[in-house]
């Protein structure tokens, strides 16, 4: 399921995601992330790139890892997430959650 929203992250030493929080949960990390680079949805902004600095601003690393929830809160998913380092502006995206009761957790 697409998320799209923006979460805190807290990374290892190397860069990668360690715990993040969404809708008041703290998720832990529980497996190597899977690490690949994707395109922005550039057509649904207004913003423009800078002539030479299109390939950076277009391109998310994005990590998926599976996350366990640390704390107790509304719509607890155990799950694989994907998370995107948002490079031009340095915030961290939830990009997709993937679990077979996600839709029902999040709109029941």
């Amino acid at each position: 399921m697409r998320i799209d929203e923006r979460v805190p992250v807290e990374t290892t030493e190397a860069g990668s995601p360690l715990r993040f929080t969404w809708r008041r949960v703290v998720y832990g990390v529980v497996s190597p992330p899977e690490v690949w680079v994707t395109r922005r949805e550039w057509w649904r902004s207004a913003t423009r790139a800078p002539r030479g600095e299109g390939t950076t601003l277009l391109e998310l690393p994005v990590w998926r890892v599976d996350a366990l929830p640390l704390t107790d809160g509304a719509h607890r998913v155990d799950g694989t997430f994907d998370l995107a380092l948002d490079r031009a502006t340095g915030d961290w995206l939830l990009l997709g959650v993937f679990d077979d009761e996600v839709e029902q957790q999040l709109f029941a």
